[in-house]
């Protein structure tokens, strides 16, 4: 007997499993008001012209904060889906990338950055979560590096993750496309 309801557990369980294997198509035709973030592997989150990616993180001897040190706070959905794509224990605020990717005609505006397909900046993010330094990737004008640093300076400060023992310093490759 104890055979039959173990055999009848198996057959429930992998049929169960084999059910979640493929999707039923219901709720896939569902209209979005917002662009969302697409995911990838590779530690990177892309929406519209832009690409973010956490490239390292760049913690330097000590240079931690602790949980109790920072302001903790509940994350949205699409923050928390954003850090854990990046694989980061900082979740960039939920407008970050749209308001990064409004500001792309105000970057590539003069004649020498509209010959420009894309450019690449490296973010530093500091134990507390602020952007505290920037380098451009390849050769651009003083103009173009000037509209950087001002979009830059207006970026917001990162949240931290919920749930990390400490939060380090993180460097992400920020890629905006004309």
């Amino acid at each position: 007997m104890q055979n039959g309801k173990l055999f009848k557990q198996i057959i429930a369980i992998a049929f169960w499993g084999l059910a979640m294997t493929f999707p039923n198509g219901i709720g896939d035709a569902l209209a979005q008001q917002k662009p969302e973030p697409s995911e990838n592997l590779s530690n990177l989150v892309q929406f519209e012209r832009l690409t973010l990616q956490k490239l390292t993180s760049i913690s330097e001897l000590g240079d931690f904060s602790k949980p109790e040190e920072l302001e903790l706070a509940p994350l949205s959905e699409i923050e928390e889906k954003n850090a854990k794509n990046l694989n980061s224990h900082w979740a960039w605020p939920e407008y970050t990338l749209e308001m990064i990717d409004s500001y792309s005609p105000f970057i590539f505006r003069s004649k020498k950055s509209q010959s420009l397909d894309e450019v690449k900046i490296l973010l530093d993010v500091n134990s507390k979560g602020k952007v505290s330094g920037f380098e451009v990737l390849g050769t651009v004008d003083k103009g173009l590096r000037e509209r950087l640093d001002h979009m830059i300076r207006k970026l917001p400060e990162c949240k931290p993750v919920p749930g990390f023992s400490n939060y380090s310093p993180e460097r992400f490759e920020l890629t905006l496309k004309k």
